[in-house]
């Protein structure tokens, strides 16, 4: 579960303010709000890549996905294990679980692939197994269909849905079909949601 109180991020020119809010464990929680309402800066309040002021309860490990993933100069495979690595875990306990999550997401033929010639929607595979393969309590998913095709956005639902009795989700889309079929609760920035500019 993620609880946040009297959360405020500020910027140089704005700040910005949000409703008090509990994110329930085993849950897909989904984000909306319109174009600069603070989605992408709630994720990473709730992750602590950005500053910010009042409070932040997090109960697991938490790990955030950019829409734009960051990869390194090594194969999709190399990719996908390094939080496993850098966790001091065996690997080899985890090859089913890659072998499983890279058929789903229909990357599996692509595993020994250098990681930066991979198409964006690709990409996008490996940064979201990367995400869950170390088995996370929470996944903060920014945007994760932006590159995706259809049929790739089908085999992510597929795959969140199998996951979700072990991993609490909290996802931002635009893609609204993709957030219905998926959502167990929203949280709507709006309303008394507070967006100030800084005189």
């Amino acid at each position: 579960m993620i609880e946040i109180n009297n959360l405020l991020v500020k910027y140089k020119t704005t700040e910005i303010k949000f409703d008090d809010y509990k994110f329930m464990k085993n849950k897909v929680s989904v984000i909306s709000g319109r174009n600069g309402s603070g989605k992408t800066t709630l994720l990473k309040s709730l992750s602590s890549l950005i500053e910010y002021e009042g409070n932040v309860s997090v109960n697991g490990e938490i790990t955030y996905n950019s829409q734009e993933p960051v990869l390194f100069n090594r194969t999709a495979y190399e990719n996908i294990i390094y939080p496993l690595i850098i966790r001091k875990l065996d690997v080899t306990l985890y090859q089913k679980t890659i072998k499983e999550y890279s058929e789903v997401l229909d990357i599996k033929h692509l595993l020994d692939k250098n990681a930066l010639k991979l198409s964006s929607g690709e990409k996008m595979k490996v940064s979201i197994i990367r995400s869950i393969i170390f088995n996370p309590d929470i996944v903060l998913l920014d945007e994760p269909t932006t590159h995706l095709d259809l049929e790739s956005i089908n085999e992510l639902s597929i795959l969140i849905k199998k996951l979700k009795n072990k991993i609490t989700f909290i996802i931002v889309s635009h893609n609204k079909t993709f957030l219905d079929e998926l959502k167990d609760e929203e949280y709507k920035l709006g309303g008394n949601h507070v967006y100030s500019e800084i005189n």
